[in-house]
């Protein structure tokens, strides 16, 4: 008589049993070390350039807001019309150019 329950024909043996569960490890350990090696880098990546993405239109905001502010300020502060605002600021902007013109690297070799 077989059928119940307690008998070797129902199911794998449990030697098969093992080697099945063995081999689906190895599977999965095998697709997440690919998975980690290939995607993880891709994704920061993508986080880096997401990131420096938004903190550039954050920083170009913020940098456009605050000239316009001191534009502002500049306007009710100095006598005259608004074209000693644009003075002042142009003067400014000038010499921070002219700074960073300085700074900048001639040798040919870092390009």
């Amino acid at each position: 008589m077989s059928g119940g329950p307690d008998t070797e024909e129902d199911g794998p043996s449990d030697g098969r049993r093992d080697w099945a569960i063995t081999a689906t490890d190895k599977v999965v350990d095998i697709v997440d070390l690919i998975r980690s090696t290939a995607t993880q880098p891709a994704l920061t990546a993508t986080r880096g350039v997401v990131y420096g993405l938004l903190a550039t239109i954050c920083s170009v905001a913020v940098l456009a807001f605050l000239s316009i502010g001191i534009f502002r300020l500049l306007d009710v502060l100095l006598p005259g019309e608004s074209w000693s605002g644009y003075l002042v600021l142009g003067s400014l902007m000038c010499l921070v150019g002219g700074f960073l013109w300085t700074r900048r690297s001639t040798d040919p070799s870092t390009d």
